[in-house]
């Protein structure tokens, strides 16, 4: 099973599909019992994405039934004062109190820049340390298309990556770092590969903003009508066409969008990877949501 369960919806309201807002904690305790049943193990979440620690840990033995990725917050400086350091440890820290363990699967740097910044080495010492005593499986950073993995001089630091991959997204792939990840052993968890739900929606749904884009949308949807598959079903396809990638994080709102998911899922392994046809699109105004001006 490649598909892990994010969390930032348990949080947060996110997506830009997303009209149904962030569910319940009794929701999202049902979410996780069909995550459970299908056998997704891993869990993705972040310090920054509100309430998401605390709804998981509310959920009866969280720790046993699944490994938890978590994330911290971006340091809006250059570098890393002493007091700033200390405080980063104290945020690693906290990560395990709120889950109530002595036992995670990854903290990562949610700016990759973070790793490299001077003043940083006290809070790499603190998460190898918790690797040591087997306290914490990995270390690593979440990346956005752009970065230059190979510039990376703590690369030999980090275990795991998160990285953005879809139909339109293919960044990681095109300049090698996929590979060179896979030659580190390094772990790869794609996000984004709804790009937010974008590939998901309707055409004559769309904001006014992705119109210089339309006909990209619309090829990629005329693929899954040619194929007989869901858009859904196309999407997790071109993440799944990648071995490099162990794991495909995925949101949701509710139980019958995971269900949805997970049955799209078990369709996109029989698609055949020759008929996935190119489709990156080398504009970030359009694969990186962060510039979206909705």
């Amino acid at each position: 099973m490649k598909l892990a369960l994010g969390t930032v919806q348990f949080g947060l309201n996110y997506g830009v599909s997303n009209k149904r807002g962030q569910p319940s904690i009794a929701k999202a305790h049902a979410i996780l019992d069909i995550a459970k049943d299908a056998g997704i193990t891993t869990l993705d979440t972040a310090l920054g994405y509100g309430e998401s620690h605390q709804v998981l840990a509310s959920y009866p033995s969280i720790n046993d039934r699944f490994n938890i990725v978590t994330k911290l917050p971006p340091l809006q400086k250059e570098q890393f004062s002493n007091q700033d350091a200390d405080n980063y440890i104290a945020l690693i820290e906290q990560c395990f109190s709120d889950f109530k363990t002595q036992k995670l699967n990854a903290i990562l740097f949610h700016q990759a820049s973070d790793i490299e910044k001077q003043g940083v080495a006290p809070v790499l010492a603190c998460l190898k340390q918790r690797q040591l005593e087997n306290q914490l499986a990995s270390k690593g950073v979440s990346l956005y298309s752009g970065a230059e993995v190979d510039s990376f001089t703590q690369l030999s630091e980090i275990n795991l990556v998160q990285i953005p991959y879809n139909a339109f997204d293919t960044y990681f792939k095109d300049t090698g770092a996929l590979s060179l990840l896979s030659k580190n052993n390094t772990q790869v968890h794609a996000r984004s590969c709804f790009l937010q739900g974008l590939l998901l929606m309707p055409i004559n749904e769309l904001a006014s903003y992705f119109k210089p884009w339309k006909q990209n949308l619309e090829s990629f949807h005329q693929l899954a009508q040619h194929l007989g598959v869901s858009a859904l079903t196309l999407s997790l396809a071109y993440a799944l066409k990648e071995d490099e990638i162990d794991k495909i994080v995925v949101g949701v709102n509710s139980e019958s969008e995971l269900e949805q998911i997970l049955e799209a899922y078990q369709s996109s392994i029989k698609i055949s990877h020759d008929v996935l046809k190119e489709m990156t699109v080398n504009d970030s105004r359009l694969t990186n949501p962060a510039n979206w001006q909705l």
